[in-house]
């Protein structure tokens, strides 16, 4: 160790334009993963956050719950199929709303609060239970504020602020479904019923989801089952952005790991008569190995204690126009992930000690 840490002092140039490579690759590896995450949970918040296991849409709706369409009397034939015990009816529409920052799209979701398919992730107040009450996820927006639904004028009350409850990320109010009916009947007064979008399932405890999913398209015509990992993964746009920005973290996380394996393998090249001295004076392998494993993890440290830095930063001052934060669990994993590979990429500089001849230090100059 103290080999390694007096070579890292007497190269500090060195070592740091190594970790000043490193901090940009873990930078951008979290900062993209960050991003990525924040941009797909708006765009599936309110499906992958619903208090249900199975989801409902019509047999014609392609996958979409904004395609589907059912009878209101769908839901008592779902709740009679065995393994549901409880079901409840959901609707979604887009509308034009007054917002807090102005004129805007609004994703408007109708559920029964008595029922399953109420919103996950309250962070503050309740959720709706009378006319004209709604729950949101929308900047801005606070307890007693008004959104006001266009062209109708309908005025709707803020109780609670969702966290993660957005779709297609889009600002999203929640409302109980008879406040959600009249909203629609006062911008449609024509229509003869206002139809749900899908039916929200929990299943009987010891049940499995996907066989009950499947069990209600079975018994009921005209129906599609889906659990909720399956129609998060159907949304429209959410598998061409996630397979885009998993390439994209895969090639910084490669990039880096063959940076940090190269430069150990020239520079242990660039020191082999030091260690041919080192091993004929009685220095194990072993003891050079963990000189070489020694100045790897100073590397990995510093570079990501930098590169979390850099991300902190940059996330306080990016406009994205969705809630992102830097989750803990990805630092951590990051950050081992990428001290482990290098640990791997580092075995090349390892072997290449192992390869060394002490009957060869006579020669050395």
């Amino acid at each position: 160790m103290s080999i390694a840490l007096l070579e890292m002092r007497r190269a500090k140039l060195r070592f740091g334009l190594l970790s000043g490579a490193v901090a940009l690759l873990v930078f951008l590896v979290l900062f993209l993963s960050t991003l990525s995450g924040a941009l797909i949970e708006s765009f599936t918040g309110a499906i992958k956050n619903l208090n249900a296991d199975v989801l409902v849409y019509s047999s014609s709706a392609r996958d979409n719950i904004q395609g589907s369409r059912l009878d209101p009397s769908v839901v008592a034939k779902v709740a009679a199929v065995p393994g549901v015990a409880a079901a409840g009816g959901i609707a979604t529409t887009t509308t034009s709303a007054q917002l807090p920052s102005g004129k805007g799209d609004l994703a408007l979701f109708g559920f029964d609060p008595t029922k399953p398919g109420a919103p996950d992730g309250v962070k503050e107040g309740r959720l709706p239970n009378a006319a004209n009450e709604t729950a949101v996820d929308v900047a801005g927006a606070t307890i007693g504020s008004t959104i006001t639904l266009l062209p109708t004028n309908i005025p709707l009350e803020v109780v609670g602020i969702l966290s993660g409850a957005q779709f297609s990320a889009a600002p999203t109010a929640y409302v109980d479904l008879p406040s959600y009916q009249a909203a629609l009947k006062a911008a449609n007064p024509n229509a003869p019923f206002i139809p749900l979008n899908a039916v929200a399932v929990e299943t009987t405890p010891g049940s499995d989801p996907a066989a009950v999913a499947s069990q209600v398209a079975n018994t009921v015509p005209g129906t599609a089952g889906y659990t909720i990992s399956d129609a998060v993964a159907k949304i429209p746009g959410v598998s061409s952005v996630s397979q885009t920005f998993g390439i994209l973290v895969g090639m910084t996380f490669v990039i880096s790991i063959v940076v940090i394996g190269f430069f150990f393998l020239i520079l242990t090249v660039q020191k082999m008569r030091v260690f041919t001295l080192l091993r004929a004076t009685g220095a194990s392998t072993g003891r050079l190995a963990r000189s070489v494993v020694v100045q790897i993890t100073a590397v990995v440290v510093v570079a990501s204690a930098v590169a979390i830095l850099l991300v902190w930063g940059a996330l306080k001052g990016a406009s994205t126009g969705i809630p992102v934060s830097l989750d803990p669990t990805l630092v951590i994993g990051t950050v081992l992930a990428v001290w482990v590979f290098s640990l791997a990429a580092g075995l090349l500089s390892i072997r290449r000690i192992r390869s060394i001849d002490p009957a060869t230090a006579a020669g050395a100059r």
